[in-house]
C-alpha cells in the first residue's frame, strides 16, 4: 500500500501500516484518551461531560499488546504521522476469524434493527472486520485525521466493519459522531461486562461491501 499524504492545518500527514518501531507511539496515543474503567463511578459531572464530548477509549493494555497486533497478519494497525515522524493517531482493525468469534462472545442481550444485522453478528459463517480502536492525540482531534486513517483502511477491506461504542456507564458521544460521519449506522444494541462493570454497547456497522 502506498502511503497517503494529506494537508491538514498546514501539516503534512502520512498514513501507513504500523511497524514494530511504532509501538511506543501507538501506546502513547492510546493513553491520551484512556479512562480507567474502575474510576468511572467517581468521575464528576464536568469531567464526565468532557469525556462524552471529546471521546475516550476503555481498553487498558500495555506496549506488548501492540507488538502482538503488529506481528499478526490478520490485524492491521494504521498510523498517522506528522512531518516530524511522530505518531499523532492510529486505528486497529481485526480481520482474524478467532478475533471475530471473541467479539461475538462479548455481546449479551441483543436488540437488532433488521435480519441482515442479526445474520452478520451471529452467523459464524459470515465474517466481518472489527474496528477495535481509533485514537488521535488531543491537539489533532477534529481535524480529519481519524477519518483519513479509516478511509485508507477501507481500501483493503472487502467485508462490513463492526464497531462497539459505549453508552453505559458513560456515553461516548464523540465516538458516535465520528462513526456516523464515516459511514457507520446504528444497527444493534447489546449489554455486556468489562472488568466487573456492566456495560451497554451501541453496535455500529459500516456495510462497506454488502453481504
Amino acid at each position: 500500500m502506498d502511503d497517503r499524504k494529506i494537508n491538514s492545518q498546514n501539516s503534512k500527514i502520512i498514513v501507513q501500516i504500523a511497524h514494530i518501531d511504532d509501538v511506543s507511539g501507538i501506546h502513547n496515543a492510546l493513553k491520551q484518551n484512556l479512562i480507567e474503567i474502575r474510576d468511572v463511578d467517581e468521575i464528576s459531572q464536568n469531567p464526565r461531560k468532557k469525556l462524552e464530548d471529546e471521546g475516550f477509549l476503555r481498553k487498558e493494555v500495555d506496549v506488548e499488546y501492540y507488538k502482538k497486533l503488529i506481528e499478526d497478519p490478520y490485524i492491521d494497525i494504521y498510523v498517522a504521522k506528522n512531518k516530524a515522524g511522530i505518531i499523532i493517531g492510529f486505528a486497529s482493525i481485526h480481520r482474524k476469524k478467532y478475533d471475530i468469534i471473541k467479539v461475538r462472545d462479548v455481546v449479551g442481550n441483543l436488540t437488532f434493527e433488521n435480519q441482515k444485522t442479526k445474520e452478520l453478528l451471529l452467523n459464524e459463517e459470515i465474517e466481518f472486520a472489527y474496528l477495535d480502536q481509533v485514537s488521535i492525540l488531543p491537539e489533532y482531534k477534529r481535524k480529519g485525521v481519524g477519518s483519513v486513517i479509516f478511509q485508507e483502511a477501507l481500501l483493503k477491506l472487502d467485508a462490513p466493519v463492526v464497531a462497539f461504542i459505549v453508552e453505559v456507564p458513560i456515553k461516548n458521544k464523540a465516538s458516535i459522531y465520528w462513526h456516523e460521519r464515516n459511514g457507520f449506522t446504528l444497527e444493534a444494541i447489546s449489554d455486556g461486562e468489562y472488568k466487573g462493570k456492566s456495560f451497554k454497547f451501541l453496535i455500529y456497522i459500516n456495510w462497506n461491501k454488502e453481504i
